[in-house]
């Protein structure tokens, strides 16, 4: 489905007050390259950075050595921003440095400039409507020409001039002012980069087309505080930490190209949360460097972008997170070098955080990674509208593509182990991936494991799936000393009263619990699951062991006493034929015959998808007439007894102390287990019927392991 084919509300028109600052500026600009992100005569300072920063001169040279890759070596979107990457090192390299390689860069920078104003098209995927491919070339093509601009020809200069106004300037100002097309309405990534974009690419030649881009800057800029307004109220981005770094990397080069070029944000530098953003990087990932990969996010991600953030915002923390950094966003590190770097701990700021407008809370115990402070972390999410009210949004412009149906889902790290995983996303030349219906809720996206609730750590209710775009209010939280905890009401993504569904997740020193409470008319069907790739040692009854290397975990059931542990198979993955090879988003395939197929039920592996050991569900059946269920995780686990906290969410709410029961035996012990002999079970579940998912049903393998 293409990223902009749902219906479109009517064009609002770009803000008088705004167009006629925007006229102003410039009107008043002067010309006199380079502009885009700094000035001429900041290249001296930025020389004598690069000169003694052997890291980034490796990283330059690597760049220029590194071809662009064949046509077909490497599908669309990686083809795009591998060489804009390369596009904005070789260039940089080649005005700052004066090595006998800069020459080289040069000529590198030259080629591909060549290339792509030639190109009779710089959109590599036909399915995507918006300019997310063709944005990425045009930021590096625009900050090339900037910074080169005394080092082309005059012939070099008017062929990249040209090809700017021919693909993105002119299709820009006819999509702004098409009522049919959704993407400048909207508040992803994808509308955010596009309108980075088309904005850079306009203060690029705005002597060239000085009427024209006027209009553009101005346009942009109006349908940017749409995705802008995605970061309030506390810089949280609601597509997860991958799509994060891509939205808040092409943000940041708007705002930083607009000041240093007409010296104005026009407001967004001053929109909620924005300035705050990097909080959103340092509270969703664990102590061992893996994100919350929330819908269809990753693990992992570029941090780069805090680099302007630091030095613009003066934010300490933003500076100490990339203080490590060693990707191909090195120049930006050294364009904006001049920020300050304290770490959470010498800022004393707190070990929790609450993202009230994205609905999400991440806790942990400690802000070392080291082994011997033993780390513990736990981050949980609520429903996927923005804000704390009940109601859903049914405008496509409020709906975020990557979402899924992971209201209450969560993710434990301790013990140098990833324990309680988040699957993230499948395959996106799935069949309708992306289609998530007019309603929200009965799209084709929605039939795929991965997006269901059955595929994320948290309830189902009557096999059926959540409502995907639903507020589910943060009812109380704390993040204070050694006892955090957050409720959430889930309610509205079970489409039940509000009150009705509520969830508390906890971290108690190194102890997580998660406790559910219902109310007496909800269903008879509940399931609990949460989704591991460990190694199961032990599961009998209420207690579920298992272990990773020489690492542990333990499951225990607190309440009721009547409720058991159950170890499953996810379903296995379906194929599907592929309709038309011109609709696709990853993939190049020759003929209309090939399949595409859901992921494997695998975690990941070395930054490989679905390459690494076999998930497995762990569930329990909700007892009939239960009202509540609470079980404690251990990640990083003592053979010593411990100490678990038992009491009502509404004692939680009340701030009532947390009453404590002691269990006599040791959580986790070795001996008299009865382990399984060879490797675990690899069998896949047998065909599944149609269920109320539309390919999967509640059909399940059991996998028996008792002590």
């Amino acid at each position: 489905m293409p990223f902009d084919s749902l219906p479109a509300l009517e064009v609002s028109q770009t803000n008088s007050a705004a167009a006629k600052l925007v006229e102003t500026a410039v009107a008043e600009f002067k010309t006199r390259h380079p502009y885009l992100l700094f000035h001429k005569e900041e290249i001296a300072r930025i020389h004598r950075l690069v000169s003694c920063n052997s890291k980034l001169l490796a990283r330059l040279n690597v760049s220029l050595r590194r071809l662009n890759p064949a046509s077909g070596e490497q599908e669309g979107r990686a083809a795009v921003k591998h060489q804009a990457r390369r596009l904005i090192n070789t260039s940089f390299m080649a005005l700052i440095c004066d090595s006998p390689e800069a020459n080289d860069a040069l000529q590198a920078s030259r080629s591909i400039l060549r290339e792509l104003s030639s190109a009779t098209s710089w959109r590599r995927r036909p399915v995507i409507k918006s300019f997310l491919d063709c944005a990425e070339t045009a930021v590096a093509v625009s900050v090339a020409y900037d910074w080169l601009y005394d080092k082309l020809l005059d012939e070099e200069r008017e062929a990249i001039e040209n090809a700017l106004f021919r693909h993105v300037l002119e299709p820009a100002l006819t999509a702004y002012e098409d009522p049919t097309l959704l993407w400048p309405r909207r508040r992803d990534n994808c509308a955010l980069v596009s309108n980075s974009g088309i904005l850079i690419a306009s203060l690029a030649v705005l002597e060239r087309h000085r009427d024209l881009t006027t209009q553009l800057v101005a346009k942009s800029l109006a349908a940017s505080r749409h995705s802008f307004e995605a970061f309030a109220p506390d810089g949280a981005w609601p597509e997860g930490l991958s799509y994060w770094s891509l939205a808040i990397r092409y943000a940041s080069l708007m705002v930083a190209g607009l000041e240093s070029a007409l010296g104005h944000s026009f407001g967004l530098a001053d929109r909620p949360g924005f300035a705050q953003t990097g909080d959103f990087a340092l509270h969703t990932v664990g102590p061992f460097g893996a994100a919350f990969n929330f819908g269809d996010s990753e693990r992992q991600f570029d941090v780069s972008p805090l680099a302007w953030l630091a030095y613009r915002f003066n934010r300490p923390i933003d500076g100490w997170l990339i203080r490590d950094y060693d990707g191909w966003y090195l120049p930006f590190m050294t364009i904006w070098a001049n920020r300050q770097r304290a770490s959470p701990t010498a800022l004393a700021l707190p070990r929790g955080k609450i993202f009230r407008g994205s609905n999400l809370a991440c806790f942990r115990n400690t802000w070392s990674s080291a082994p011997k402070e033993r780390p513990v972390y736990l981050a949980i999410k609520g429903g996927n509208a923005q804000g704390n009210g009940c109601a859903s949004s049914l405008r496509p412009e409020d709906t975020m593509l990557h979402y899924q149906a992971d209201a209450g889902s969560f993710v434990v790290d301790g013990a140098r182990r990833r324990w309680v995983i988040d699957l993230g996303s499948d395959d996106y030349d799935l069949p309708g991936y992306f289609d998530h219906g007019a309603d929200n809720k009965s799209g084709p996206r929605w039939g795929y494991y991965r997006t269901q609730a059955a595929g994320h750590n948290t309830l189902v209710m009557d096999g059926l799936n959540q409502v995907p775009n639903v507020r589910t209010p943060i009812l109380g939280s704390c993040v204070e000393d050694d006892r955090k905890w957050v409720v959430f009401d889930l309610s509205a993504a079970y489409g039940r009263p509000a009150g009705s569904v509520r969830r508390g997740a906890a971290l108690i020193g190194r102890r997580v619990v998660i406790q559910d409470e219902i109310d007496p008319e909800i269903s008879d069907n509940v399931v609990w699951a949460i989704h591991t790739s460990a190694d199961p040692d032990s599961v009998a009854g209420a207690v579920a062991r298992f272990r990773l290397g020489n690492d542990r975990f333990v499951a225990r059931i607190l309440e009721p006493d009547t409720a058991r542990f159950e170890l499953t198979l996810p379903p296995a993955p379906f194929s599907f034929p592929i309709a038309d090879t011109k609709q696709l988003h990853g993939h190049q395939f020759a003929d209309q015959g090939a399949l595409v197929s859901e992921l494997p039920r695998r975690d990941d592996e070395h930054g490989k998808r679905a390459a690494g050991a076999l998930i497995r569900r762990l569930e329990v059946p909700w007892p009939r007439g239960a009202r509540r269920l609470t079980v404690l995780l251990l990640p990083d686990c003592d053979t010593e007894d411990q100490a678990l906290p038992v009491t009502p969410l509404d004692h939680w709410l009340a701030g009532r102390p947390v009453r404590v029961t002691r269990y006599p035996q040791a959580f986790y012990r070795t001996e008299g287990l009865r382990v399984p002999s060879g490797p675990p079970p690899r069998n896949k579940l047998p065909a599944l019927e149609a269920g109320p998912f539309g390919k999967h049903s509640q059909k399940k393998e059991r996998l028996c392991l008792s002590s």
